[in-house]
């Protein structure tokens, strides 16, 4: 152990020499000998790609173009850094990206977060560890994502389940969470996310899980719809539709960003606070 970290630290300090004497062709030549870079993204570094484009899986309407130059180095220095991997990500993919070659297109999904081979197509498979579609949303003005959003998002439905469990306890209920429908958000909510989100819900009831495709075949439907956000100021609408029970229940959340923190308030069931 002692040994192969005193070879890193050496590693570093060979390149610190010979990136002072050498210039950076020579480092990378090194880079990629030790498999810290792959040359496979290096059509991303010359004026043959046109533009990026990255589309959303969830929210189709999110989509974005990259045309400028340093945006597109940008993206190079990161996807220069993947890694080799054998095998995809089982998680539902996040985004796709095509890269416009002119006479050629080349398409790979990403899974958002650290995931074993999150950036793959049908014959290549990597490892991005950087958060890549950050680097270019964060310079979209236009773009208003509450603070700590996965707090914000998930929280208050991990809430609203602690709210209903004594009633649904011990009735063998099949529970449905849907935010599919959840349009104004659905650009925000990823896979590495949702499978975080899950784990937290079965502890509360242990037979939930996400609505796929239909809300068809679940006893009890929790829809979750959003009201309006930006930076500071959230709020939320949480249906919860029992079948069997043929009874509907809506849970209002008003939160607001104040002193580092999000203050969150969820009404009785079907009782619309004065300030929604």
């Amino acid at each position: 152990m002692l040994k192969s970290i005193k070879l890193s630290c050496l590693t570093v300090v060979l390149i610190g020499i010979i990136t002072t004497f050498s210039g950076c062709s020579v480092v990378e030549n090194i880079e990629k000998k030790l498999g810290w870079k792959t040359d496979y993204f290096q059509y991303l570094d010359s004026e043959n790609v046109e533009q990026i484009s990255i589309q959303s899986m969830r929210d189709l309407g999110f989509k974005f173009i990259v045309t400028e130059g340093s945006a597109k180095n940008t993206m190079y220095n990161l996807l220069s850094k993947a890694q080799k991997s054998t095998e995809k990500s089982n998680l539902e993919p996040d985004y796709i990206f095509e890269f416009d070659l002119g006479d050629e297109v080349k398409k790979f999904y990403y899974v958002v977060g650290s995931e074993s081979g999150n950036f793959y197509n049908d014959t290549d498979v990597y490892t991005v560890s950087n958060r890549i579609d950050e680097v270019i949303i964060q310079n979209l003005s236009f773009i208003r994502k509450p603070k700590e959003f996965n707090y914000i998002y998930y929280k208050p439905i991990l809430e609203v389940l602690k709210k209903i469990e004594p009633s649904l306890k011990d009735k063998n209920y099949k529970i449905g969470i849907n935010i599919k429908s959840d349009a104004d958000c659905l650009k925000y909510i990823f896979s590495n996310d949702l499978k975080d989100f899950t784990s937290d819900a079965e502890k509360i009831i242990s037979n939930v899980e996400l609505v796929q495709t239909t809300t068809a075949g679940y006893d009890v439907v929790i829809t979750v719809k959003n009201r309006g956000y930006d930076t500071l100021v959230y709020k939320t609408a949480i249906t919860v539709n029992n079948k069997r029970e043929n009874t509907e229940e809506t849970y209002y959340v008003v939160a607001q960003y104040e002193y580092k923190k999000w203050n969150i308030s969820i009404s009785e069931p079907n009782v619309k606070p004065s300030n929604w």
